[in-house]
């Protein structure tokens, strides 16, 4: 009976009774709130239910119109058609136009900040949106950016031009950007035959690297000269102006010393830089080409689609280390006869040397020419 006596006292106690009441409140909160859990969870779950039938529904709606449009709608083949059916779907489907943007940049291998690090150190390209870096894009893929040096620095400003987008080459670049965007937005079917095997290729165009061309040739003094009576040659220095009488017996030498792995590609075969360039340089060949009645090295480059800056930045220098320690150094050191001497020929020159695209070239010419003198016939190409 203690025992009992001891719990009823011990329960009795103010203490001990208001834990309890304390206790039984906040189990009497848990279970409502888990009553009320139940009910949301039980709602939530109808709502969901209700969302998943309703997704399916918008999923078949989606086929339906789909394919109703594959039915009722011809192939969109052209790239006016293209154009306009992406235009209509933008607004829902690529409102800022990243989807094509990022597009244009896949199929040209172009980043657009990269190439322009004046603007892309002002931020100019950070509030653009996919339309806008479109624009710059293309004035790079079909070189229409004229550059100003920006006063006391080593940067160069921009300024787009128009590109002329008559051209076959834009025309085949637009079709293959609108059909390929479409295609990655489930309009697969609605393309033209030609769109959706992918047959449209990157044109093959015809890409010349200038650079001086220099020569040293060694002449037989004549039997009755008093000049070098021991027998000894005489070394004369030859440019580009002085070379344009050798063209013919320079072209043949370099047809002479061409190497069985220079077949296919030209230069390109021991060409081991970056991949992208590899593949859009089919060959490179070396030659010589009068401009303006001074005689040119010329490196002969089949490329298809287009090269970015860095990428032509990086053929020159490829084209500079094979006229230096390649295969310039040893065309150099291979005499050609000639009615005046030994006639040796040099792509690669220690001082001054420079290799230019023909509009590099033009520019240069250009400046170089007194301010009202005409400039002479020729055309580098």
């Amino acid at each position: 009976m203690g025992f009992w006596k001891n719990l009823q006292a011990m329960l009795a106690h103010p203490d001990i009774v208001s834990e309890l009441e304390t206790a039984r409140f906040e189990l009497r909160q848990a279970r409502q709130a888990l009553e009320q859990s139940e009910q949301e969870h039980g709602s939530l779950w109808l709502t969901l239910e209700e969302q998943k039938d309703y997704t399916k529904f918008l999923s078949g709606k989606a086929e339906a119109l789909q394919e109703a449009l594959t039915e009722f709608c011809p192939k969109l083949s052209t790239p006016e058609e293209l154009k306009r059916f992406y235009d209509t779907i933008s607004p829902g489907l690529d409102a800022s136009g990243f989807t094509l943007y990022r597009m244009a940049q896949e199929l040209t291998g172009i980043d657009v900040p990269s190439c322009f690090s004046y603007e892309d150190n002002r931020g100019l390209f950070e509030v653009m949106d996919g339309h806008q870096l479109l624009d710059w894009l293309t004035a790079v893929r079909f070189q229409a950016v004229e550059w100003d040096m920006i006063p006391n620095s080593t940067y160069e400003s921009a300024t787009l031009l128009g590109v002329d987008t008559f051209t076959p080459e834009y025309q085949a670049f637009e079709q293959q950007l609108y059909g390929k965007v479409l295609a990655r937005m489930g309009f697969e079917n609605l393309l033209g035959p030609e769109q959706e095997t992918g047959a449209i290729e990157s044109k093959v165009t015809e890409l010349k690297l200038y650079s001086p061309l220099t020569a040293d040739i060694y002449m037989e003094p004549a039997p009755d000269s008093q000049e070098h009576a021991d027998g000894t040659e005489l070394m004369v220095n030859l440019y580009g102006e002085d070379l344009t009488e050798y063209k013919k017996i320079i072209l043949n030498a370099i047809k002479d010393e061409m190497l069985p792995e220079m077949k296919e590609r030209g230069l390109m075969f021991a060409f081991s830089g970056s991949e992208s360039l590899s593949e859009k340089v089919l060959s490179l060949f070396p030659s010589v080409e009068e401009v303006d009645g001074v005689l040119c090295g010329v490196a002969v480059c089949q490329v298809t689609g287009t090269l970015t800056p860095a990428e032509l930045e990086e053929l020159k220098e490829f084209c500079s280390s094979q006229y230096a320690d390649g295969w310039g150094e040893g065309y150099a050191q291979c005499p050609r006869h000639t009615a005046d001497g030994e006639l040796y020929v040099n792509f690669w020159q220690d001082n001054s040397f420079s290799i230019l695209t023909k509009k590099e070239l033009e520019t240069a010419r250009a400046a170089s020419r007194p301010p009202h003198q005409p400039k002479r016939g020729g055309d580098a190409r």
